[in-house]
């Protein structure tokens, strides 16, 4: 693996799906008219709400997923179909007829596959006993298991990476594939993102007053009112230009510069000055080689609220300075509405069509353009010239990121001198944190699971309604006064939050960073499985039970990266910052990410966290997964370096599966890959429950290594099943064993959707 790749990154195919049309050329005739598309929300009720009317997509009439048994149709998301219409025009426009050659999918979304979680919720509600068809909805409520589904469809076996720093999703996917080129870790990967409408996320912004009364956006405008919600998706195919040239592929531009940034100033306001917004266009740019005088156009994040647009425009001027004036910006919400976790991969292909096509869209609905406009407001669809394009997108929880684009040279790029390829330096632990069932801190953890505790369990009682069977769960006890910092934050964080927030205190603390002072730029990445479900199961209930009473302080805590958030302003990191959403194939690809970011300097160690809560409605989703199963939650972290004194950590490559059969193989493979990364006796942490259904592919594959005599623990079978927080804690109690015992530990983490990975933890 080459340390850093100096070829550009090319674009060779992309696809778009948008409430203006179905493909590029749809999209583009729609710009091309000024055309915009706000109609009445049919899809659920919005009788109560004031705003009535949203930018809907209509999809085919076709079955789009053929290769899912038909009793399954229903349970795949309108956001995921129009995924795959997406990856489908990207992949015909480059000329490819598969997935096969593609190194890695990123996506990004905001909300998931909600409306098949709000079914889940309905269904719970609505019904005392068990009901048949729960199990396959929390299946495909998850987006990897979505994504999956696409997988699937093109028999495509690789990585599959889910970020969810709300309305910068589709921005920082794509940015994050650009790393993983730069940084030799593949050399093709298709990224993007994508969101449907869906009730809970439009009843969320209602209740923030953040929609647009009147249903029309207008961006800029000086008695702007509001955003409007739209759904759709877009992905690109980025190659190096090594693996572009390999297979004679036709470049549509380079995907020259990328930046992200985090936004302290609250969850969901942005800063006034858009200080992280100055920064992240000022990234871009000097990663792209260019200055605010070469930009041609601007596809601004521009929702169309009061205090976005300002900040956005006060950042503009700030980085651009004389040069503002002469920069055309247009906002594309104004035409098809914020697409959330698609807006960012949306509004980057259309920086891309207006590139091709070499004219501009338009900002629509501007009456009288607001004081702080500094730049040249498009307000029709013109023709001009297009070399360079940037685009910027902002989210909840403060994650800013700018994509730019640039046109190609007639000439290739002056070939860099060939030198050996370089093996990048091994990640280090330098401190672990955890908080579980067991007990605040890894003391307590360590003990609890080796001397094989048996911790309490409670049946878990419904907030709503009744339950008629049993649902077992272990809950972390109470917080002890040590264990959180006072800070104002928390008083209305969920749980989830907690748990990250005292796991990362007490890495740092570990690691001699005593509340982060002293540890240098530090870069936070947050894995989850469920995510914030107390608040999201009360928020939702509040939205079917007393619509016009839903608490608008409640929402900002349902979003993925609200965690994160939190973790990142208590400890003042205004770096990158992300949250990614999967199984036990999360935290691995975190470690992963977080070697990137090292090897490119961007920061100098980072926070690698996994945590869950729990509540009636993640105990009823495990139970339904098997009744023996017990629920948990907690948090586990490791602050992980390249330079440091610490813990050698060897994450293996990754193993999707998409059936049983195949799951039992990659096991396989894992167990034989982590055999030869170790020597010596060594400790194994497991990923056995107890429950032998559960437990049978992982013990054939333990039985087939031939090895020296190791200890074997155990730590579901004490914590219970913790998803998304179970391998993070996993990771920290392996590194805590090899610290005490001087030795190897090796680590599988067996996921049970569609993806499992291991690792090896051991003494530098």
């Amino acid at each position: 693996m080459s340390a850093s790749s100096p070829q550009r990154i090319l674009v060779t195919g992309a696809g778009i799906i948008s409430p203006l049309g179905l493909d590029w050329r749809e999209n583009e005739a729609s710009f091309r008219a000024n055309r915009m598309n706000f109609t009445p929300v049919t899809a659920f009720d919005v009788s109560q709400r004031i705003a009535k009317t949203a930018a809907q997509v209509t999809l085919p009439d076709e079955r789009l997923f053929l290769k899912m048994p038909r009793r399954r149709d229903h349970l795949i998301d309108r956001g995921t179909k129009m995924l795959l219409l997406a990856i489908r025009e990207a992949l015909a426009m480059a000329k490819l007829p598969g997935l096969q050659g593609i190194d890695a999918i990123i996506i990004g979304t905001s909300a998931g596959a909600m409306s098949v979680g709000q079914d889940y919720f309905r269904t719970a509600i609505s019904s005392s006993s068990r009901v048949p068809g729960q199990l396959s909805r929390v299946e495909y409520y998850q987006p990897q298991k979505q994504v999956a589904a696409i997988a699937a469809e093109y028999d495509w076996h690789g990585p599959i990476i889910i970020v969810s720093n709300a309305c910068a999703s589709g921005a920082n996917a794509i940015g994050d594939a650009m790393a993983m080129i730069q940084t030799g870790k593949a050399r093709r990967v298709l990224a993007g993102g994508y969101d449907a409408l869906a009730e809970l996320v439009f009843a969320g912004f209602d209740t923030l007053r953040a929609l647009a009364p009147s249903g029309i956006p207008r961006p800029f405008d000086a008695a702007r009112d509001g955003l409007a919600l739209g759904e759709g998706a877009a992905v690109m195919l980025l190659e190096s230009e090594a693996a572009a040239a390999e297979r004679g592929a036709e470049a549509l531009c380079e995907a020259a510069g990328y930046a992200t940034a985090t936004d302290l100033h609250h969850l969901t306001q942005p800063d006034p000055e858009g200080k992280a917004a100055i920064r992240t266009m000022a990234g871009a740019c000097a990663m792209a080689k260019v200055n605010a005088s070469q930009i041609d156009y601007i596809n601004s994040h521009g929702t169309g609220t009061p205090y976005n647009d300002v900040a956005e425009a006060s950042a503009i001027q700030t980085w651009a300075g004389s040069d503002a004036a002469r920069i055309a910006l247009s906002s594309t919400k104004s035409a098809m509405g914020h697409l959330l976790g698609g807006a960012g991969s949306v509004e980057a292909v259309i920086c891309l069509m207006a590139m091709r096509g070499q004219w501009l869209p338009a900002s629509l609905n501007v009456r009288e353009a607001d004081s702080a406009v500094c730049f040249d407001l498009v307000r029709e669809w013109r023709e001009a010239r297009v070399k360079v394009a940037l685009t910027n997108s902002f989210g909840f929880g403060g994650t800013n990121a700018t994509l730019v684009l640039k046109e190609l040279s007639e000439a290739p790029a002056s070939p860099s001198p060939k030198h050996p390829a370089t093996e990048a330096p091994s990640l280090l632990i330098l401190g672990t944190g955890a908080v579980s069932p067991a007990g605040w801190g890894t003391a307590a953890l360590v003990n609890a699971v080796t001397e094989k505790t048996e911790l309490p369990a409670t049946d878990d009682p419904r907030t709503v309604g009744s339950r008629d069977w049993e649902c077992l769960s272990l809950s972390v006890p109470a917080a002890p006064p040590e264990a959180l910092p006072k800070f104002a934050r928390l008083r209305r964080a969920s749980p989830v939050t907690k748990f990250a927030m005292a796991a990362a205190l007490e890495a740092l603390e570990k690691a001699g960073f005593p509340n982060g002072q002293g540890v240098g730029r530090l870069g936070i990445i947050q894995c989850m499985f469920n995510g914030c479900v107390q608040f999201s199961g009360r928020f939702y209930h509040e939205v079917i039970e007393t619509p016009a009473l839903a608490s608008p302080l409640i929402f900002p805590e349902t979003v993925y990266n609200a965690p994160a958030s939190h973790v990142a302003a208590f400890l003042g990191v205004d770096g990158p910052v992300t949250t990614l959403v999967g199984e036990s194939s999360a935290i691995i690809e975190g470690v992963f990410m977080a070697h990137t970011w090292l090897v490119q300097g961007l920061v100098d160690r980072v926070l690698v966290i996994g945590s869950e809560e729990g509540d009636w409605v993640a105990s009823e989703a495990v139970s339904y997964y098997h009744p023996d199963l017990k629920a948990s939650e907690g948090a586990g972290a490791l602050l992980l370096s390249l330079g440091d004194v610490g813990l050698k950590l060897t994450p293996t490559p990754a193993r999707a599966f998409l059936s049983e059969a195949e799951r039992a193989a990659g096991l396989r493979d894992i167990v034989q890959n982590l055999a030869m990364q170790t020597e010596g006796q060594f400790v194994r942490v497991s990923g056995l429950s107890g429950v032998n259904i559960l437990d049978e592919s992982e013990s054939a594959a333990w039985s087939t290594a031939c090895e020296p005599v190791v200890t074997t623990i155990h730590p579901r079978s004490v914590l219970g099943e913790s998803m998304g927080a179970g391998s993070a804690i996993q990771l920290a109690l392996a590194a805590e064993v090899a610290r005490q015992e001087d030795c190897s530990v090796q680590v599988i983490l067996p996921g049970s959707l569609c993806a499992a990975y291991g690792s090896v933890i051991s003494p530098a």
